[in-house]
């Protein structure tokens, strides 16, 4: 059961990332793209952060045997790095150098985006879908 609730936990926070991705993308001329974008990839970190905890919830009732592989390591990396962008994204009201911490939040997000994704291919190996 924690298996299918990680794998849905993780889907759904995927695609909550990439909406409020295209959000800030897409809809800044919309009043509410900002809102929109912090609303989307808050909860979907939420979202992540309750996907990696019922995998650590299914790995230990497995004693630890699917915890090998880049997948486990590559999630992880990408969810530490998506923190670190939600951060550096609150931050770039406050910080005097809102240029460079704006475009660090940017880039950083872009980083994440792409481990994300190789995260999640690694998962559908792991399972045997792709």
């Amino acid at each position: 059961m924690f298996f299918i609730l990680h794998i849905l936990l993780m889907a759904i926070s995927t695609l909550g990332i990439i909406a409020g991705i295209c959000a800030a993308m897409f809809f800044r001329e919309k009043r509410n793209w900002l809102k929109t974008h912090k609303y989307l990839n808050s909860f979907s970190l939420l979202g992540m952060s309750t996907g990696i905890i019922t995998a650590f919830i299914y790995i230990s009732s497995t004693n630890g045997k699917h915890i090998d592989g880049l997948h486990p390591f590559t999630g992880l990396t990408s969810f530490n790095f998506a923190v670190a962008t939600l951060f550096l994204g609150l931050y770039q009201f406050k910080a005097k150098n809102k240029s460079a911490v704006g475009t660090t939040h940017r880039w950083l997000g872009r980083f994440s985006l792409l481990l994300l994704l190789t995260a999640v291919t690694l998962g559908l190996i792991l399972i045997n879908i792709i």
